[in-house]
């Protein structure tokens, strides 16, 4: 039953428009612990999963209302770690190594750009 669900899950992933997906160690938000998750950027939502094969999202950032996407700069434990801003949460999200978080970055980037409020976004953070 559960390869069928993976299966499902897969099929739908290859329908939509998966613009970049892999494992993200997250800071959680209330118990301020690094947890790995599987990370699928699609759109304007980064979705994230506790396992590549789960079905059901753990949660997701809807990348529309994004203040800002960056390299982490403040000590917080880990390398290689972006900070996505939206209104009432900042997430801080760990990668493996310098490339991938340079392609996260650019990844979430465009994403953000891409969406209606993206040149709102663009000139706060580009100027």
């Amino acid at each position: 039953k559960k390869k069928k669900k993976t299966k499902e899950k897969e099929l739908q992933m290859s329908q939509e428009q998966v613009d970049r997906c892999g494992y993200m160690t997250k800071l959680g938000n209330v118990v301020k612990n690094w947890k790995t998750r599987w990370f699928v950027l699609s759109g304007s939502t980064l979705t994230y999963y506790k396992t590549r094969e789960d079905t059901a999202a753990a949660g997701s950032i809807d990348l529309k209302d994004c203040r800002t996407v960056k390299v982490c700069m403040d000590n917080i434990g880990r390398a290689h770690t972006l900070e996505v801003s939206i209104p009432g949460r900042t997430y801080f999200l760990s990668c493996d190594d310098d490339d991938s978080m340079n392609e996260w970055l650019g990844a979430i980037s465009r994403a953000v750009i891409k969406n209606s409020k993206g040149m709102n976004w663009m000139n706060e953070n580009l100027n």
